[in-house]
């Protein structure tokens, strides 16, 4: 496994416990309006974090001193990845701007603290775009390396 598929899994696997951090907190704090009790207020800061700096260690960690940090291939791939992102952008942004009407109703408003959330979701739903395209391009078959 190269370096760029273990950022593509690093990302992953990061944006889905940011995730169910996120939505945790957003279920105690904005649904139930409580404040998490107990070892779960001061345990998820650091079990975040120490999760962070080993997946960093692993990803910096290269399998053998020969082996080179991208190739041809590997740009080709980062480089097609980073065009699905990109298009993905455009349903993405669409759709967020019409969901809201069916929360809201077309004459309602949207409270301004929450638009920098939304922003923050559709930045992870464009990373985590480009991580599974990276890692379907390096799923495939048949490119002719030697096994």
């Amino acid at each position: 496994m190269n370096k760029t598929q273990k950022g593509a899994w690093f990302s992953i696997v990061s944006g889905l416990l940011a995730l169910s951090i996120a939505s945790y907190l957003t279920i105690q704090i904005g649904i139930r309006h409580k404040t998490p009790e107990g070892i779960g207020r001061y345990i998820w800061l650091p079990a975040f974090m120490l999760i962070m700096g080993i997946g960093i260690y692993f990803l910096r960690k290269k399998q053998s001193p020969a082996e080179p940090d991208s190739d041809e291939r590997d740009n080709q791939i980062k480089h097609r990845a980073v065009l699905v992102a990109f298009i993905s952008v455009i349903p993405l942004f669409l759709t967020a701007s019409v969901i809201p009407q069916f929360f809201v109703g077309l004459d309602g408003s949207i409270p301004v603290w929450s638009l920098p959330i939304v922003t923050v979701l559709l930045f992870y739903i464009i990373l985590l775009a480009y991580s599974i395209a990276v890692l379907i391009q390096y799923g495939r078959t048949g490119k002719g390396e030697q096994t």
